[in-house]
């Protein structure tokens, strides 16, 4: 895979734990996890077709110390080559040019259970460019802790409300790529957020899915479309 995918897989998983286990199937590499505080989910999918070359002599499951990895891919570039290999069972070896990393594995079991994915029926589906989203988002931490995402038949909104500022970040229907005016009206962790946005950058996709107190669903689509991450948090009811 490239430098590139392996820094965005692992950056994603980071956002909510340490250790994680990574599924490698038929169909392509899977992971999923939810933080110690059961507030936030993390799902990260790569297809197969998204990597240079995948061989499986059989399907497989692995602990990885996700920490650990996202640290190496720091020193790669984005089209660095890297490839990874497990070494009779108990390493990941992970080797691009002179880099030649051996990484001890985790006991699967011993890993936190991974959550089952919930079933959500989301009214309101706003698609824009996770940038834009980023930006809105980093405009709010001086404002609130907490961010109120709203959707009417009209618009999208990101709102921060503090003591005596609050800033509103509105995007019509025709400034979003994709809209369909459903109703929705949730609050969420402003930390969350920022750490989810930190997966993505300018020109990146994101769909976000919302209803009034529910979770939100946060669906990026990264590396041109390569990786995909979607982001489940918990709403905070409002007093």
């Amino acid at each position: 895979m490239s430098g590139e995918i392996l820094k965005t897989i692992s950056r994603a998983i980071t956002a909510l734990v340490s250790e994680c286990r990574m599924h490698f199937l038929t169909k392509g590499i899977h992971s999923r996890a939810v933080d110690p505080s059961n507030v936030a989910m993390v799902i990260v999918d790569v297809p197969k077709e998204s990597l240079e070359s995948y061989r499986l002599e059989a399907e497989k499951t692995i602990g990885l110390d996700m920490n650990r990895i996202f640290e190496i891919s720091k020193s790669l570039s984005a089209r660095d080559l890297v490839e990874l290999s497990l070494i009779d069972e108990t390493s990941l070896r992970i080797k691009s040019g002179s880099l030649d990393y051996s990484l001890a594995l985790i006991d699967p079991s011993a890993i936190r259970k991974e959550p089952k994915i919930p079933e959500l029926n989301l009214p309101a589906k706003i698609v824009l460019d996770a940038g834009e989203f980023k930006k809105a988002i980093s405009a709010t931490e001086k404002v609130s802790e907490h961010i109120i995402l709203k959707s009417d038949k009209n618009s999208f909104t990101i709102e921060a409300k503090g003591d005596v500022e609050r800033m509103a970040f509105t995007m019509t229907s025709a400034e979003l790529r994709e809209f369909n005016g459903g109703e929705a009206r949730s609050m969420f962790s402003l930390d969350y957020l920022k750490e989810f946005c930190k997966v993505a950058g300018a020109g990146d996709q994101l769909t976000i899915y919302l209803g009034t107190n529910y979770p939100g669903r946060f669906c990026f689509e990264l590396v041109d479309g390569k990786v995909r991450v979607e982001f489940i948090l918990a709403p905070r009811v409002e007093s």
